[in-house]
């Protein structure tokens, strides 16, 4: 028997960010299936339109998106963008996108941003160039590339010159091995 898909369709209200040509943007999202999602999106400084939407879906059509009330991050694809009522409209498919994290090991509880950027990092004594792998509002994923002792646990402080600021945190989580260290970092004060 043939089903509507408005059937496998979950309507409800929920905000979250994506990010998108270079920007974060606020989203609320109003219809989820398993295989995508309805969002309206707050318009942007760069993206603040919907032409700037269509002309950045002809050149690349990838997106991250976060989506804390369904605990649900990762990367989408924009399958389209319209106008509704003075709003931004996007269809989006997942492609790699985690459900119910909260199950997982790897919850968050915030939006993580990748990207590139150098960090001056003084634990103890010590004085490590880092380079930043993600970050959000509440931490950062680094790495050095010698072999370093970092622990859980160790208090922290960072100077991030290329993004403008300075911070005290404390490390989270490790993995290391002979060649490099990744590392958590929860920050405390940012100044």
């Amino acid at each position: 028997m043939f089903q509507d898909r408005k059937e496998y369709r979950k309507n409800f209200s929920a905000e979250g960010f994506l990010y998108v040509g270079g920007e974060v943007l606020k989203l609320g999202c109003y219809d989820v299936s398993l295989k995508g999602a309805m969002i309206e999106v707050e318009p942007g400084e760069l993206l603040s339109g919907i032409a700037e939407f269509e002309s950045l879906l002809a050149e690349d059509r990838r997106a991250e998106i976060f989506v804390e009330a369904l605990s649900l991050a990762g990367e989408v694809d924009i399958v389209w963008v319209k106008r509704e009522r003075q709003r931004i409209m996007m269809g989006l498919e997942f492609r790699d996108v985690v459900h119910n994290a909260q199950k997982l090991w790897r919850r968050r509880r915030g939006y993580r941003k990748t990207e590139s950027f150098e960090v001056d990092l003084f634990i103890d004594k010590d004085r490590y160039s880092a380079e930043g792998i993600n970050r959000s509002t509440e931490g950062m994923c680094l790495r050095v590339q010698a072999p370093a002792s970092v622990k859980i646990g160790a208090p922290v402080k960072l100077q991030v010159n290329q993004l403008g600021f300075s911070a005290l945190g404390k490390v989270v989580w490790v993995e290391a091995n002979d060649l490099a260290c990744r590392f958590g970092v929860q920050l405390v004060i940012v100044k």
